[in-house]
């Protein structure tokens, strides 16, 4: 327990305060022209509105902040290591694009359909945690964006995701978990990710209605989930050209960044998205890498669907979507699907 809590403070301040333990590039000062936000993500299986369970991925919490808008590479102020390794990539246009950096801190849960019982149960997905610390460049311009992304964590009983559901599942009196004796062991993760975006269709209904089809890629790799896929993305609303480049399959995160004309104004969103994917290995299933623990035969082939809505007035943010998708592991009971809720501020 110990040893958790001091992982778990060393990702906490490594998320927060990245210059503090490798000093950051640049002054500390935001340039005026840049956005910065937060951004809190509350996603669990009672928001899926049909068919509500703790099967499969059933509470995350998520808190993000960053800046965006930034006009050349090396004006982002970044630690000078995420400079190091991400200088030379493609990410780097030079003043050819627009920028933004996020940041983030992540814990997941993951837990079979009986809960109740303490035994292992052979037949159904592993209990599971994670507690992640995430880093994103992103660049775009001209309805394009393109972005890399670093996740680092630990997947476990250091990820304090027991500790976590049990306090949750006491405040809402849901039942308690009774089987994380018997989740994966303790291992560090990792996953390395770039995404490429583009907005191939806008269609002005009004000056303050407008609607837009964009297309999502991505690739992943890591011993956390290594994965390729593609998708949609439908939206209707007045501010798409302001939030274009965050959009991807979870799209509780469509808000981030957003740069707008006033923010006196109202402005909201309505969208949907199918996305498809290969997944190559997935620990939360698959089991740990390096030891042996409990596992289930992964489905390969993934298609989640999701819609929600999206407003921003004075600052602050609201998203609310809900997230579909195929069987995940071989015998599943139920469908993957799940809820989320985001609450943002800008500044």
């Amino acid at each position: 327990m110990c040893k958790a809590v001091v992982l778990f403070s060393g990702l906490f301040s490594l998320a927060f305060f990245p210059g503090f333990i490798i000093a950051a590039s640049g002054s500390s000062e935001k340039p005026s022209d840049v956005t910065a936000w937060y951004q809190f993500t509350f996603e669990n299986d009672a928001m899926s509105a049909i068919n509500k369970s703790d099967d499969g991925y059933s509470n995350g919490m998520t808190f993000n902040w960053g800046y965006s808008d930034y006009s050349d590479f090396n004006s982002i102020e970044m630690p000078s290591w995420i400079r190091y390794i991400s200088d030379w990539t493609f990410i780097n246009q030079g003043g050819s694009k627009k920028y933004s950096i996020a940041y983030g801190v992540s814990q997941s849960m993951y837990t079979p359909d009986d809960m109740e019982q303490s035994e292992l149960i052979e037949d159904d997905r592993p209990y599971a945690g994670t507690l992640l610390w995430h880093s994103k460049i992103r660049s775009y311009a001209h309805d394009r964006a393109n972005s890399l992304g670093l996740v680092l964590g630990v997947a476990g009983p250091a990820s304090l995701a027991e500790q976590s559901q049990t306090i949750i599942h006491e405040l809402i009196g849901a039942t308690i978990p009774q089987g994380w004796d018997n989740q994966i062991n303790n291992e560090f993760v990792f996953r390395v990710e770039a995404e490429h975006l583009e907005r191939f269709y806008r269609y002005s209904f009004s000056n303050a209605v407008i609607f837009d089809t964009s297309s999502y890629s991505e690739i992943g790799a890591g011993n956390l989930r290594s994965d390729i896929g593609t998708g949609l993305t439908f939206r209707l609303g007045n501010m798409l050209d302001q939030t274009y480049e965050s959009i991807n399959p979870n799209t509780s995160g469509s808000m981030s960044g957003a740069t707008v004309d006033s923010m006196d104004k109202f402005y909201w969103q309505l969208f949907s998205s199918a996305y498809a994917s290969y997944v190559f290995n997935d620990i939360t299933l698959d089991g740990n890498t390096f030891s042996d623990s409990h596992s289930v035969d992964l489905i390969n082939e993934q298609l989640m669907i999701s819609a929600g809505v999206a407003a921003l007035y004075n600052n602050w943010g609201f998203v609310f979507s809900i997230q579909r998708g195929n069987k995940q592991f071989e015998g599943q009971t139920n469908i993957s699907k799940y809820g989320s809720l985001t609450i943002s501020y800008h500044y």
